[in-house]
């Protein structure tokens, strides 16, 4: 407070006053030069190549042991597992996997966990990993890794990897004859895809939660039997069949996190050593087009980078890992589509590359930490660091900052319409009548926003709703949209004066540019998208606006910026560019379901995973749209001693 109670900061000073009279101008000054910024990160002169900064990886590069009975074998497993998945078309094989795993010579257990489905009655699942742990001869289970494989069965809408677990079985029995591992191995092959995964690792470390907690009421996490050393890295492999065409590397975890950079550069090199095709979203049209290194091509390769990180769900079994510090990826196999001349090698080149990352991560002394855990991919030999795309949204938070630092300035009494003076008293009785509704309104939009993020996940509303036929998915829905009428009508119960208009627009400033610095310390990929569309709106806002142009124009732009609207409008335009085929009443019913049913998977990752994004939506964005949506339509004095161009016209 003494900083903004310094005299020499008042508009009286040159440089306020000068500030004070082309504020819009900068403002929009910077908005422009944050989207410039972020182009021009795609330039190969603003982005860096990438390098192992850790020395200890290297070992993995050395020539590999693993032959090809390693492979031989793995055909084989893969003809025994299809004749098993036969016998459990809906269910795991797990006594097969437990005897291959006791063949091979390993510590075989069993964990068991339950989910509690958080709508439809509270209906029970019951999932079941198996795991087997190879003993380090060096140590005493000081330290160790976790290579897994989702296991599918054949009624999986996913797309089949039986090859998984044969792939993982080999590499096992591989590395059962060898000496000179100095950390434990745990080989897991999970169930239920994401959900099996998380519950091993939240009963690996044991996690103590409050009984109240969502997750704990959803997810019985069950008790491991035994456990490896402290974990200091995890691969999660997808192979849908031996003869491979390509391999993606997933790296996106929860709510954006990144596995340490040297990880996925170690990926890169060995499967380059042993030549597979692979990178991040790697596709068949990549595959083509490997040596298309345009500015275009960088900025979409960024731009799809930071769409999937800012939903905050992890694209692999991997991504759990990140919670708990643990450097991890997905390796996903792409099964050829025609006949190669490599078939022959019948998956050994895979089998090299897991053993290759094998061996760096049992040479390592200490945890990943003297490369990069915050970037983004342009290529996959080239990233831009933290420090280079920090300033993108450091550019749109700033102009937030700045008009509201001049209306405090303003309503502090240093800018008067005249000259006469007020006691001191009166001035600030009468400016605490003023904050007052303000407040009081801020608080409101918050209860709104309060109330929408726990009423939606009340079994309760959707078992009431489902006695009238509306499904899990439709009733979620009507809850959300009832709480977002109620932030549209708002304005109209609750209408604050209109001398609090202004104390209302310097608060939703103050908290949009708040959240957005929170939200990009977290995750800034879903921070700079959200500045990108909010930012003109708190910008080109004012309030007290007369009827026209300027206020008609904000004002369906903010009905467009309405959480609910912007995801329907979002969905709508994908799926237009997706199925241009469908007439405009098929996209619009298609886009309601797709609406509704991402709102669901939404809240029941929030409920189990304890993903941020539904939260933030619903707690963080619903009332700060609140608050400049009745900015925006609220009609009030035409000119009042805290307006900005009221200001101007007085200096």
């Amino acid at each position: 407070m003494g900083l903004l109670s310094d005299p020499s900061l008042t508009p009286r000073n040159k440089f306020a006053k000068i500030l004070n009279k082309h504020h819009s101008k900068v403002c929009w000054l910077l908005y422009i030069a944050s989207i410039v910024w972020f182009g021009c990160l795609g330039h190969k002169d603003f982005n860096h190549g990438t390098y192992l900064s850790e020395n200890a990886l290297s070992p993995g590069l050395v020539y590999p042991e693993i032959k090809q009975d390693s492979s031989r074998w793995a055909q084989q497993l893969i003809e025994e597992l299809g004749r098993e998945r036969d016998n459990h078309r809906a269910t795991t094989p797990h006594a097969w996997i437990l005897a291959k795993m006791r063949q091979i010579g390993l510590e075989t257990y069993v964990h068991n966990y339950t989910l509690r489905y958080p709508f439809a009655g509270g209906k029970e699942f019951q999932g079941k990993n198996v795991y087997g742990i190879l003993r380090a001869p060096r140590t005493s289970s000081t330290e160790g890794l976790v290579f897994s494989a989702p296991y599918r069965s054949q009624t999986s809408p996913h797309t089949d990897i039986i090859a998984s677990v044969p792939v993982l079985l080999a590499f096992a029995d591989f590395a059962r004859k060898k000496n000179y591992w100095a950390k434990d191995i745990i080989f897991l092959v999970t169930e239920q895809e994401q959900l099996g995964m998380h519950a091993f690792i939240e009963a690996y470390f044991n996690t103590e939660m409050d009984k109240t907690s969502s997750q704990q009421a959803y997810l019985d996490y069950g008790y491991l039997p035994a456990r490896a050393g402290s974990l200091q890295a995890a691969l999660n492999i997808e192979v849908q069949d031996l003869d491979i065409d390509y391999v993606d590397v997933k790296i996106e975890g929860l709510n954006g996190q990144l596995p340490n950079l040297d990880m996925f550069n170690l990926v890169q090199r060995i499967t380059s050593r042993e030549g597979i095709i692979s990178g991040y979203k790697q596709t068949p049209q990549k595959k083509r087009r490997q040596h298309n290194f345009s500015l275009e091509s960088n900025i979409k390769n960024l731009l799809a980078m930071i769409f999937s990180q800012s939903t905050g769900v992890p694209n692999g079994n991997h991504g759990f890992f990140h919670r708990h510090r643990i450097e991890a990826l997905t390796l996903e196999a792409f099964k050829r589509q025609t006949s190669g001349n490599n078939r022959y090698n019948g998956g050994l080149p895979l089998l090299k590359t897991i053993e290759g990352i094998s061996r760096s991560l049992n040479n390592l002394l200490e945890r990943f930490h003297q490369s990069y855990f915050f970037y983004i991919l342009v290529q996959n030999d080239r990233f831009v660091s933290i420090g280079d795309y920090m300033p993108c949204l450091a550019l749109l938070v700033v102009p937030l900052f700045i008009k509201s630092f001049l209306l405090w300035l303003i309503a502090s009494g240093d800018l008067k319409e005249d000259d006469s003076e007020q006691p001191e008293k009166k001035e600030t009785d009468t400016e605490d009548l003023k904050i007052a509704p303000a407040v009081l309104y801020i608080l409101y939009a918050c209860l709104v926003g309060y109330l929408c993020q726990h009423m939606l996940a009340l079994e309760f509303i959707v078992n009431f709703l489902a006695q009238y036929g509306f499904s899990t998915a439709q009733s979620i829905f009507v809850s959300m949209l009832l709480w977002n009428l109620i932030a549209f009508a708002l304005p109209v119960v609750f209408r604050p004066p209109a001398k609090a208009l202004n104390w209302l627009y310097l608060g939703s400033l103050v908290g949009l540019g708040t959240t957005l610095v929170v939200v990009g310390l977290l995750n800034f990929s879903l921070a700079f998208l959200i500045a990108i569309v909010t930012v003109p709106l708190a910008l080109g806002a004012k309030p007290s606006m007369n009827l026209g142009f300027r206020k008609t124009l904000l004002t369906l732009y903010c009905i467009l910026l309405n959480p609910l609207v912007f995801i329907y409008g979002l969905v709508c335009t994908l799926t237009i560019f997706q199925f241009p085929e469908l007439t405009i009443k098929e996209i619009a019913f298609r886009a309601l379901t797709a609406v509704m049913e991402s709102i669901t998977f939404s809240l029941t990752d929030n409920l189990i995973y304890n993903n941020w994004l539904c939260t933030i939506v619903t707690a963080g964005l619903l009332p700060l749209w609140c608050c400049l949506w009745t900015v925006v339509i609220t009609k009030g004095m035409k000119r009042t001693k805290f307006n900005l161009d009221a200001a101007k016209k007085d200096q």
